[in-house]
């Protein structure tokens, strides 16, 4: 059996999200899911739809502490797109700010984003706009002031749908300096599966992504739906723990206080730790 969690997780705190703490927490229970990761948006940029204003810091946190009397599992993350390109914004927003995790990503290249096709136009070829996602989550990871890296492949997955020629070896050498700064700064990598539900059809990372990983010698790995809203929550998390198990996966991390904190992917492994 497995110890399933999911750490990837948008509820009305965030501007695009549509779920609620109480329904995430009812589906929990309903699925067994063990530990829950908040992950609501923080963005700085002029051009996003909506500023880190839009995160209630006081408010999320009171809601957090709330819901967790009813679901102790329940960890307070945040998803900072870009930080490393606004770092003094970012590092001043977080002074004084407790959180369990904070997880980076990369959204936005100047001023779109690969989430819709409209990125893919900017650039005069396919390769040249996965080359170009790459190359900023190089720069993210470089920067590393957080946690956890977020869906490190999502360049492919809406572009699935518009380029078949993304394989792991075309990009190994982008892949691999980002992976290699990952392991050397002790961040946490999730497997993001909204992919599985995208063109891409497949988790992101996907599988050789992660072998590439083991091999590299990173073990810092945790799963995230990416879900928004209520019908996604949990999507693909199935798949990805038997995936990693077939990878020789034997522990996964949550957050505590901004501290990595191993459990076992399958119970019958406790024994073994």
């Amino acid at each position: 059996m497995y110890n399933f969690t999911d750490l990837h997780l948008h509820t009305t705190f965030s501007w695009d999200a549509e779920q609620t703490m109480e329904a995430l927490i009812k589906k929990a229970y309903k699925e067994d899911i063990e530990f829950l990761g908040l992950t609501e948006h923080l963005d700085f940029h002029n051009n996003h739809p909506q500023s880190f204003m839009h995160l209630d810091y006081d408010k999320y946190t009171k809601a957090v502490e709330h819901a967790k009397k009813d679901f102790p599992g329940l960890i307070k993350g945040v998803e900072v797109g870009e930080p490393n390109t606004h770092s003094d914004l970012y590092e001043r927003y977080m002074d004084n700010k407790n959180f369990d995790f904070i997880m980076a990503s990369v959204h936005w290249i100047d001023g779109a984003t690969p989430v819709f096709e409209e990125y893919f136009k900017r650039y005069k070829s396919y390769d040249d706009a996965y080359k170009k996602y790459f190359e900023e989550k190089f720069k993210l990871v470089s920067y590393g002031k957080f946690d956890a890296v977020a869906h490190l492949t999502l360049v492919h997955r809406l572009g699935k749908k518009l380029y078949n020629d993304y394989t792991y070896e075309k990009y190994k050498k982008e892949i691999d300096d980002i992976l290699k700064v990952i392991i050397s700064k002790n961040l946490a990598l999730e497997v993001n599966c909204s992919g599985l539900r995208y063109p891409a059809g497949e988790l992101i990372p996907d599988e050789n992504v992660i072998k590439a990983y083991l091999e590299l010698g990173g073990n810092s790995l945790f799963l995230g739906s990416d879900s928004h809203t209520i019908k996604d929550s949990f999507f693909g998390i199935k798949q990805g723990y038997e995936t990693l198990d077939s990878l020789g996966v034997k522990e996964i991390v949550i957050f505590e206080k901004r501290k990595q904190v191993r459990i076992p992917l399958r119970d019958d492994d406790i024994e073994g730790l």
